[in-house]
Parts: C-alpha cells; sequence; structure tokens
C-alpha cells in the first residue's frame, strides 16, 4: 500500500492503517528518539509521542516531504524538547567507566562495528550523533536532515564535518590505532 492511501485510511479513523504506520516505522523513530536522549525509557515515551503527534497531524501532511522525513523531524524534535525539558546530560557515565575492548576480525565484525560506533556516537553531543546518524547510517540526504532538524544546509554540512571529526577523535581514544581498520578494513 503506498503511503498516500494509508494516510487516506488512517484519517478516515482505520485502525490497522494506523497500527501499520506504526509498526513500519517504529525502530526508526525510536533511533532517532535514542541517539538524542540517551535513554531507553525517555526514548520510548519520546517515540509513543511522536505517534501522537503525527496521528494528531496526518490530516494537514502535505506530501512535499517524504512520510518517513516528516516523521523523522517528528521525532526529532519531540526527544530535543523531551531533553531540554529534563536536562539530560550527554555523555553516558557507562561509556565512561567501561571503554570498548578492541574489536576482533572475527564473524562478528559487523555487530561490532555497530557497538562501538553506538558507543562512540554516544560521546558526542544528541544533536551531532543524529546528524551523522540521519546521514550515515539513515542515508537522508542534507535537504532531507535540513528537513528534520530545521537548520540551514551550510549549517547541516558543518555539522557533519565536524561531527566526523569528533567521532573520529572519540574513536581513536577508546581503540588507537585500531580505529582506522575498524572502520575502513570490512574484509
Amino acid at each position: 500500500m503506498d503511503h498516500k492511501s494509508l494516510i487516506q485510511q488512517i484519517v478516515a479513523g482505520d485502525a490497522r492503517a494506523y497500527e501499520q504506520l506504526v509498526r513500519q516505522y517504529q525502530r526508526m523513530v525510536y533511533t532517532v528518539c535514542m541517539r538524542v536522549l540517551r535513554n531507553a525509557e525517555d526514548a520510548e515515551e519520546a517515540t509513543q509521542d511522536t505517534f501522537v503527534k503525527a496521528y494528531q497531524h496526518l490530516a494537514g501532511f502535505g506530501g512535499s516531504a517524504k512520510l518517513s522525513t516528516w516523521l523523522y523531524s517528528i521525532a526529532y524534535r519531540t526527544a530535543i524538547s523531551m531533553g531540554r525539558r529534563k536536562r539530560l546530560d550527554t555523555v553516558a557515565a557507562e561509556d565512561l567507566a567501561h571503554p570498548p575492548a578492541a574489536p576482533s576480525t572475527n564473524e562478528g565484525h559487523q555487530t561490532e562495528l555497530k557497538r562501538v560506533l553506538d558507543r562512540a556516537l554516544g560521546q558526542l553531543e544528541p544533536e551531532d550523533a543524529t546528524i551523522l546518524s540521519l546521514y550515515h547510517l539513515d542515508e537522508l540526504s542534507v535537504e532531507e536532515i535540513v528537513t528534520v532538524t530545521g537548520l540551514g544546509a551550510s549549517n547541516v554540512k558543518v555539522k557533519l564535518h565536524r561531527g566526523r571529526k569528533k567521532l573520529q577523535e572519540v574513536l581513536t581514544r577508546q581503540l588507537g590505532p585500531e580505529a582506522h581498520a575498524l572502520l575502513f578494513d570490512h574484509g
């Protein structure tokens, strides 16, 4: 089912269509919220709030952006707002207390890579981590990130550049010379 007819069904009151929308985008929305909030409980709450807000405003969704970009935008802004209210600490104490071990070169390389990157992203400012995740992991364009965050294109590009440098510094601090091998040797 295409997004336009799914939206029409939801607006008409079809609960199953809404459930389908939630199932399709729940993981993506949760990931955005988790990147910003860095707390599973808060991310779950922000995810629920995102879908409530999306439901309330779905009739006004004009389709000028992709549905996923529109949901990313709601999730990002909901999480930022919640984070401000709670004044969250940007670096998890657990990440500082237990730096990751050097990755193995066994078949679990991709899982290990994701774990190490997640920990490293957790040490960046939430906005930087979110922008890097949206661009590199979720493969959103700069224009889509502008829509999600409300930042200007040049600001997003600067944050991507600076965020990559900060991420590289964190990984080098955590892994030493193995950071380069982890990121660039995937064979």
